[in-house]
């Protein structure tokens, strides 16, 4: 039953349907293989895109459909397309996120399993001004159960090789042929022997195939670019040697400022590395599991002779993984040693300015001393000061006392009075200043 009669069913029965349920359970039923029935050509084009191409994709792919008399609706938001132009050739448009794919289908007796027909078929107008830049080109052929045996010599004159990749796949349903390897023209070449398939194994089978070839290539894409910066990687594992060197001598403070620089270039370049490479890396490492998922889906059994897909794939496949892993893990463990050694650096740093300012506070804690013992001794000087005072203004006391008739001798009541003035005025002085020694910051005070 369609999705939509099911949530069309879900709406009769008065039940809210939840907004994306008919879109999730459509992601189930994404990419169907075709149907398809031997005899079979097939030629599948992947084409590496730009963001900017996608919205003629699908205009372009309209484009070649109306040529043959289809119309097709929907091309905007649609992802795969398949389009029968008549009982003998089918379109089939996939779009992904970095590449696209085209597989034409051919349902007719043939001699030459990779006579090219397509290019009879396809207008060359429309097949050159395919948006993006090829990137893998194959071809398929699916012989009938009932097709002439081709003997070993037969089957390596088709590939114009020696070297011949093949198994037996689906329990034995099937005999797969090729050698991975672009023609003279620019394909690739799988042959496909039916032995006792079905229309719908047959369909899975080419798609299974055509998918090992779209995404090992699209696997290895960063590869090349991986293998270019090895050198650079080499030149930074150098350049962070020798800093790590000078940081291990004895550096002057403005030294050590300059080596944190060099630091952080040299962390910001290795960042950028990894940023730019991080994409492709978990790219191609989700593409090479569908490929290892792919090639189990096979089930081969290996032919006497010839070197099953697994292990061409194990041999020439898995290395180049392997390369790309090791290098972008060495571009990571870099990365970290870099953060470290800057971290080490500015640690360094901070315990010498941390040095330098307690030295610094050390110093100021020796001047305060320095002051306070000279405002002690000030303080000490005050005390006769206020006491000279306090007596001279005591001394006109005692005279005037004496001017109204009071017996007193002056300079003996002046010279008694001067110890008590003077104790008095250290004991308020000294008072006062353990009063404002005891006193916290925040207390008030007198």
């Amino acid at each position: 039953m369609p999705l939509s009669i099911i949530n069309e069913a879900a709406r009769l029965w008065g039940l809210k349907t939840y907004p994306l349920r008919e879109a999730l359970n459509r992601e189930f039923h994404a990419r169907p293989s075709e149907i398809v029935q031997p005899p079979l050509r097939a030629m599948h084009l992947v084409m590496v895109i730009r963001p900017e191409l996608r919205a003629e994709i699908g205009e372009h792919f309209a484009r070649l459909c109306a040529h043959f008399g289809v119309t097709l609706s929907n091309l905007t938001s649609s992802k795969q397309v398949s389009a029968r132009c008549n009982d003998q050739l089918l379109l089939k448009w996939e779009q992904h996120l970095e590449f696209s794919t085209y597989t034409f289908f051919y349902h007719g007796a043939f001699t030459d399993p990779f006579e090219n027909i397509f290019q009879k078929l396809i207008p060359e107008s429309w097949m050159s001004s395919i948006p993006g830049e090829l990137l893998v080109a194959t071809q398929l052929a699916l012989e009938t159960r009932d097709a002439p045996h081709r003997t070993e010599e037969q089957i390596n004159k088709l590939f114009d090789t020696f070297y011949l990749v093949g198994s037996q796949v689906l329990g034995g349903n099937a005999l797969v042929y090729s050698n991975f390897l672009a023609d003279s023209e620019g394909f690739s070449k799988i042959l496909v022997q039916d032995k006792s398939m079905t229309l719908h194994q047959a369909g899975r089978l080419a798609q299974r195939l055509l998918d090992i070839e779209t995404y090992r290539a699209m696997a290895i894409l960063g590869f090349p670019h991986m293998r270019g910066l090895t050198e650079e990687l080499e030149q930074m594992e150098l350049r962070l040697s020798d800093l790590m060197e000078k940081l291990s001598g004895d550096n002057e403070h403005q030294k050590e400022h300059r080596i944190l620089n060099d630091l952080m270039r040299l962390a910001d370049e290795t960042e950028r590395m990894v940023a730019s490479f991080a994409y492709r890396f978990s790219a191609g490492r989700a593409y090479h599991a569908l490929v290892k998922h792919r090639i189990e889906e096979l089930r081969e059994i290996r032919i006497e002779g010839l070197p099953p897909i697994s292990e061409f794939l194990q041999r020439r496949f898995e290395p180049a993984m392997r390369t790309i892993e090791a290098n972008y893990g060495r571009q990571e463990r870099l990365s970290q040693r870099v953060a470290r050694a800057a971290t080490l650096l500015r640690t360094h740093i901070e315990v010498a300015l941390a040095q330098q300012n307690r030295d610094l506070l050390a110093s100021m804690d020796q001047r305060a001393k320095r002051q306070l013992r000279l405002q002690e001794m000030v303080e000490g000087l005050s005390v006769f000061v206020l006491g000279y005072y306090i007596v001279s203004l005591l001394g006109y006391c005692y005279k005037a006392a004496k001017n109204i008739g009071v017996p007193i001798d002056i300079d003996l009541a002046t010279a008694i009075t001067v110890p008590f003035v003077l104790t008095g005025i250290f004991l308020i002085i000294r008072w006062r200043r353990k009063k404002l020694w005891a006193c916290s910051p925040g207390d008030k005070h007198e």
